[in-house]
C-alpha cells in the first residue's frame, strides 16, 4: 500500500447489494469512479463543472477529455451493506495520451483487501475524438503527487 498516496472513503448502500447481501460487482466500477474523483480533486485537476448539473458540459478532468479504454476490477472477499471501505487510488502509469489508474478497495475496521481494479484513460480531441497528447500541467501534477512510484512510456 506504500505506493498509494491517496485514499477515501465509502460506505455500502443497501441497494448496492445483491440478493445474497453482498455488493453486486458492478457497484465497484462506481467506487473507483468515486475514488478517481476525489483524487482528481484533490489535486486541483477536477473540472469544477463537472458537478454543476445539467446543460454544463460534463468533462472530469479540467485540462482535457478522455474516454476510459479498459476497466477490470478482481474480487478478492466480499463486501456487506453498511462496510465501511477505504478506497486507495494513484496514477500508476503515464504514457503520451494515456494513463492508469490503479485502485485498492479494503474493508476499512477489518483491514481486509476485497478488491483490486485499474482503469485505462485516453486523452482524445472532443471535436475528432481521436487520441491527443496527455497536457503538460496534468502530467506535471501526476509527478510531482505519485514521485518515484509513477511509471512513464
Amino acid at each position: 500500500m506504500s505506493q498509494f498516496h491517496f485514499n477515501t472513503e465509502v460506505r455500502v448502500r443497501l441497494p448496492e447489494t445483491d440478493a445474497m447481501g453482498v455488493v453486486f460487482h458492478g457497484y465497484f466500477f462506481t467506487y473507483m469512479e468515486v475514488g478517481r474523483m476525489d483524487y482528481l480533486r484533490n489535486l486541483g485537476l477536477a473540472d469544477p463543472s463537472a458537478s454543476r448539473g445539467a446543460g454544463v458540459p460534463q468533462r472530469p478532468i479540467r485540462d482535457f477529455a478522455n474516454l476510459v479504454a479498459r476497466a477490470a476490477c478482481d474480487f478478492r472477499s466480499t463486501a456487506r451493506f453498511d462496510d465501511p471501505l477505504v478506497i486507495h487510488v494513484r496514477v500508476a502509469s503515464l504514457g503520451r495520451t494515456s494513463f492508469r489508474f490503479a485502485f485498492r478497495i479494503v474493508h476499512k475496521r477489518e483491514n481486509r483487501l476485497v478488491a483490486e481494479a485499474e482503469s485505462v484513460h485516453v486523452a482524445i480531441d472532443e471535436q475528432t475524438m481521436r487520441p491527443v497528447d496527455i497536457p503538460a500541467p496534468f502530467r506535471e501534477a501526476i509527478r510531482a503527487f505519485e514521485g518515484a512510484d509513477l511509471q512513464e512510456q
